[in-house]
């Protein structure tokens, strides 16, 4: 039995440099695609006001949309067109800059999502 069948890491030269993850070689891997298609929402669609953390700017932020980062961040570039607004796509919820968390439900609703209103 060789050692690179019992699942041990073997040094070898001949595919180069390896992913820690599925030890495969870095032109080979699949990590980075299969965490960039990974869904990140619950599909619970929470729409929320938050100030706090953020020098006394209001934030409008998105959690739980089902749906995978490349759509997410489609819909962030859609929902920040509707609102005339900035914004970003961080860690799986959409930001919104400024206090616009009632025309963005009303929008998630139109879109489809079963968006509700959270916090204060």
């Amino acid at each position: 039995m060789r050692s690179r069948d019992a699942g041990g890491l073997v040094y070898s030269t001949e595919a180069g440099r390896t992913c820690p993850n599925c030890r495969q070689a870095l032109a080979a891997c699949r990590c980075a695609a299969a965490a960039r298609q990974a869904i990140l929402g619950d599909g619970r669609v929470r729409v929320s006001r938050e100030k706090a953390g953020r020098g006394g700017k209001t934030v409008t932020v998105v959690r739980g949309l089902p749906l995978a980062a490349d759509d997410l961040a489609t819909l962030g570039k859609r929902l920040r067109s509707a609102c005339g607004t900035g914004g970003t796509v961080r860690d799986g919820t959409l930001e919104l800059q400024g206090d616009h968390a009632e025309r963005v439900t009303a929008w998630l609703q139109a879109e489809g999502f079963e968006a509700k209103r959270s916090g204060g």
